[in-house]
């Protein structure tokens, strides 16, 4: 599932988009209940912004396996600062074939605050979700504004529709300060707050209600004028209407210059939640994404 993170939105509008290109991307992950899930997907852009996506799927867990294929229509533009990048397509996994699709748009609307929307169909990637064939339609409004150079402050509130009749209201927030630009170090503070309409579902973690609060310090620096380092770890409490239990991630990454005739990048993330299986304790998720594009 993609995760509609502000700071990810504001990193790709400040990038530079090349007039074409040919990327290839691998994602894996697994987590301590034995699910492993892998995408590896291969995609085209012209120099209009229009391209194509293609990609192969496969999902695993102790005596189960599912297989699937992905191909979508994609698009990308940015100028003056206004970034939108959209896919829209099919996925055949196992017996089911799903609309999956997703939007992001994000404007300036002033010197120091942006505005956007986040929109995404895609799959409950669960054992359980994909048996049933379950899907999710998402629909946020962001925004961020820097109250200064140093502090900025983004947001994401909107709702999730299952395909199994639940509505998920939610709010994301995240407040970043810069304390050293050498170092490029942040410290941040995330918050997650959501409501399941029809709690404790079988395929998913769905409690009646959530929040999480988590404070955190990331870092990201060129190293030998070669590569670009970042790292982020952060902690803090979930909280459900049954109990409370402490949170923890961390990532690391290294990736090309963005001037770089080829770029590429690889990171490594871990938590104590996952994407969907957002549940505490003891449950383990972690997840590694390559990528490397040809521009032309």
């Amino acid at each position: 599932m993609k995760a509609m993170l502000i700071g990810a939105l504001l990193a790709a509008a400040a990038a530079a988009t090349p007039a074409q290109d040919v990327s290839a991307r691998l994602d894996a992950s697994h987590d301590s209940d034995g699910f492993d899930e892998q995408q590896a997907t291969l995609a085209w852009t012209g120099a209009a912004g229009w391209g194509l996506k293609a990609g192969a799927l496969h999902y695993s867990a102790p005596g189960w396996t599912a297989d699937g294929r992905l191909l979508a229509a994609t698009y990308r533009h940015k100028v003056s600062g206004a970034l939108v990048e959209a896919s829209a397509g099919m996925a055949k996994i196992g017996t089911h074939v799903h609309a999956v699709g997703v939007l992001d748009v994000l404007r300036p609307v002033a010197a120091a605050s942006s505005l956007g929307v986040s929109a995404e169909r895609n799959v409950v990637d669960s054992r359980l979700g994909i048996d049933a064939g379950l899907t999710f339609n998402s629909l946020a409004l962001v925004a961020d504004h820097a109250f200064n150079e140093r502090f900025n402050v983004g947001l994401a509130g909107g709702s999730s529709w299952f395909s199994d009749d639940n509505r998920r209201p939610f709010l994301r927030t995240r407040w970043n300060f810069s304390f050293n630009e050498k170092f490029g170090l942040n410290a941040y503070l995330k918050t997650r707050s959501y409501r399941d309409s029809m709690p404790n579902r079988a395929e998913y973690f769905s409690p009646e209600r959530l929040n999480e609060t988590s404070l955190g310090l990331s870092s990201r620096l060129i190293a030998a004028q070669r590569v670009v380092l970042s790292a982020a770890i952060d902690a803090g409490r979930q909280h459900t209407e049954t109990d409370a239990k402490p949170i923890w991630s961390y990532s690391l990454g290294v990736s090309s210059l963005r001037n770089a005739s080829l770029r590429w990048s690889l990171v490594l993330q871990a938590a104590n939640t996952g994407p969907l299986v957002s549940r505490a304790g003891d449950y383990r998720y972690t997840s590694l994404v390559g990528q490397v594009s040809f521009p032309f």
